[in-house]
């Protein structure tokens, strides 16, 4: 008995815990942490749902292109006189350019959406040989 009588006497006391001010510290510590967290989810999904419509897009940019590889030569697809020529896929708009040369055409293919107002473009380009 006397050895806790001790204890008190010397101020020392048996607390265990945090105190409020800790906790509080500890949590506005946390909350910096998770805030900036979420500002990288927020950025990780803008720029995933980018790659996934330019992925989109070049992928139906080069499916017309390949169809358009496939046409015979003097297919009105591959006429340079109605320039440009157009399509629209969903979101998607297709538009390509023919220039005839003696023995091929150059075909200039852009395709574009519009993503939060801002208007995206990918370029292709290709040359048909002449039919032999």
């Amino acid at each position: 008995m006397f050895g806790k009588n001790a204890e008190k006497s010397n101020g020392r006391t048996d607390e265990r815990g945090f105190s409020l001010i800790e906790v509080m510290i500890a949590l506005a510590i946390f909350s910096i942490g998770i805030l900036g967290v979420a500002s990288m989810q927020i950025l990780s999904v803008n720029y995933n749902s980018h790659a996934r419509r330019t992925t989109e897009g070049t992928s139906l940019g080069v499916e017309r292109m390949e169809r358009l590889m496939t046409l015979p030569y003097a297919d009105a697809d591959l006429n340079d006189t109605t320039n440009p020529h157009t399509v629209t896929s969903g979101i998607y708009g297709i538009t390509w350019n023919v220039t005839d040369n003696v023995d091929n055409k150059i075909i200039n293919m852009t395709v574009s959406w519009t993503a939060m107002g801002v208007t995206k473009n990918i370029l292709l380009n290709y040359i048909k040989p002449q039919d032999i």
